[in-house]
């Protein structure tokens, strides 16, 4: 949770998590609203004033993601993304991903792509995208979660978990929309 979006070309954009940064404040700002009483002015005043924080850590997250979609679709004619159970993912991880906003940016981005005649593409979610090795193709089952980087038992290639599942996902969508298959090879003089 550390990087928003981790690209094949290896330029990772690194999470802002907003709520996160401002979480001392929204604290502060919701013990001082539990402390007035009920239907006075300053209840009234303490809850606009949470209200406020909300509101702009929202605009914050929401000028994020449309300066990123406008950078990437300026950038790229090809875009591919990988389903993700966000649901599962709020249940592991919470308010972070909750704070990363991440439908609500692939929203911004799909709309800015069709404006500006870009293709966005996600590819299922049940692709073995970080099980796969990049370079020899061999499916790694037994990988957990809770492990970030791995060898390749076949071709004893290691891995970054996140950045060989980009690699996949981009061979994996360049084929599904005929672009041509991407061997390792050029996917790696791509992403030098």
């Amino acid at each position: 949770l550390k990087t928003f979006l981790t690209a094949s070309n290896d330029n990772d954009i690194e999470s802002p998590l907003f709520f996160h940064k401002n979480n001392v404040a929204i604290r502060k700002a919701s013990r001082n609203l539990s402390k007035k009483q009920r239907f006075s002015n300053n209840r009234r005043k303490a809850r606009k004033s949470l209200e406020r924080l909300h509101k702009r850590i929202a605009n914050q997250r929401a000028d994020f993601h449309w300066k990123l979609a406008n950078e990437l679709t300026d950038k790229y004619d090809f875009m591919f993304f990988e389903t993700l159970n966000i649901k599962a993912m709020q249940m592991l991880w919470g308010k972070k991903i909750c704070d990363l906003g991440f439908y609500s940016f692939m929203l911004k981005l799909k709309y800015l792509a069709s404006v500006k005649s870009k293709t966005v593409l996600c590819i299922g979610r049940f692709e073995p995208s970080s099980k796969t090795c990049s370079v020899c193709g061999y499916v790694y089952k037994d990988l957990e979660l809770k492990e970030r980087e791995w060898r390749c038992p076949e071709c004893e290639t290691p891995h970054n978990r996140d950045r060989n599942a980009s690699y996949n996902i981009l061979r994996v969508g360049a084929s599904t929309l005929g672009l041509g298959d991407v061997s390792p090879i050029e996917m790696l003089a791509i992403s030098a």
